[in-house]
């Protein structure tokens, strides 16, 4: 009886264990342990990707997280192996992200990093739902997340700047409210999809845009976040339009004519003498008679 009793609670810690670990996870968030912490890592492979690198972390007993990423003056991505779980990695540069050991494959990018996209991504349709960019905020009303900081800027692109100026900063939403005069900007600590939905025109982005995926105008109660660059008209006038070549005369220019005939205004220009001259006359015999002159 005691031995069945502690199985059924092994078992219920268990259950228990299981969902506590699942929130606790981080994956591809930014270190945020304190930097004094005398934490380091105990293996730093080299990996093209970050599933790589989180292959690297799975076939080591020892490793309990990884950070990977291409910092912004290196040629080659980071890869480092802690025996420690994310949540006390200490914090790194802005390029480098943590990895639990038990982080989803779905949740790893295994695309090569760039500088613009120092994590690299996910291949497939969940890349495009992770990275939110100029979407309307999706996130739980109820969760209390608040903006770290509200910086005044004009255009969304100026916003982004300010998010990827701050380590701390994974999203940010950005849009000009209904009843406002100046645009909004706000920074986040949490991914996009984890910013509060709202309904004041303020669309959510993640740090790592393109941008080609971010309004660079003003915004306007038409257009609350303003407009990408991939959307901006051209706004040329007539004027600008190549006007016609002339045509380049192709006769020798006479007197009347200084600069020629081009080849459609050319006129025949022949002599009466080379016109066909009319055969002259044969002259008639005399008639033979009796000589009496008529």
């Amino acid at each position: 009886m005691k031995t069945s009793f502690m199985l059924t609670a092994s078992m219920a810690s268990a259950i228990l264990a299981y969902p506590f670990d699942a929130r606790s996870q981080q994956c591809n968030v930014a270190p945020s342990a304190a930097t004094n912490a005398k934490i380091q890592p105990i293996s730093q492979p080299s990996a093209a990707t970050a599933d790589a690198c989180m292959k690297s972390c799975s076939s080591n007993a020892s490793c309990k997280s990884f950070i990977f990423g291409l910092p912004a003056n290196a040629k080659a991505p980071a890869c480092k192996l802690y025996g420690v779980p994310a949540a006390q990695v200490p914090k790194q540069g802005s390029e480098l992200y943590v990895f639990d050991k038990a982080c989803s494959s779905k949740a790893v990018p295994n695309t090569k990093p760039t500088h613009d996209e120092p994590r690299g991504q996910v291949k497939g349709k969940l890349a495009a739902r992770d990275e939110m960019c100029n979407t309307a905020p999706t996130g739980p009303t109820n969760d209390n997340i608040q903006p770290f900081a509200t910086p005044s800027v004009k255009t969304a692109d100026k916003c982004q700047d300010a998010c990827t100026a701050q380590n701390d900063c994974q999203s940010f939403v950005f849009g000009l409210p209904a009843d406002a005069s100046a645009p909004v900007c706000k920074l986040y600590k949490v991914a996009p999809a984890n910013v509060p939905s709202g309904d004041d025109k303020l669309n959510v982005f993640a740090k790592s845009c393109p941008a080609a995926k971010v309004p660079t105008t003003d915004p306007t109660h038409v257009e609350p976040r303003g407009q990408p660059p991939v959307e901006q008209k051209p706004n040329k006038q007539s004027a600008d339009k190549p006007k016609p070549k002339p045509q380049v005369p192709t006769t020798n220019p006479p007197h009347v004519e200084a600069r020629g005939q081009p080849p459609v205004e050319q006129k025949s220009n022949k002599k009466a003498a080379d016109k066909p001259k009319p055969k002259p006359k044969t002259p008639t015999k005399p008639n033979k008679g009796n000589g009496k002159h008529n």
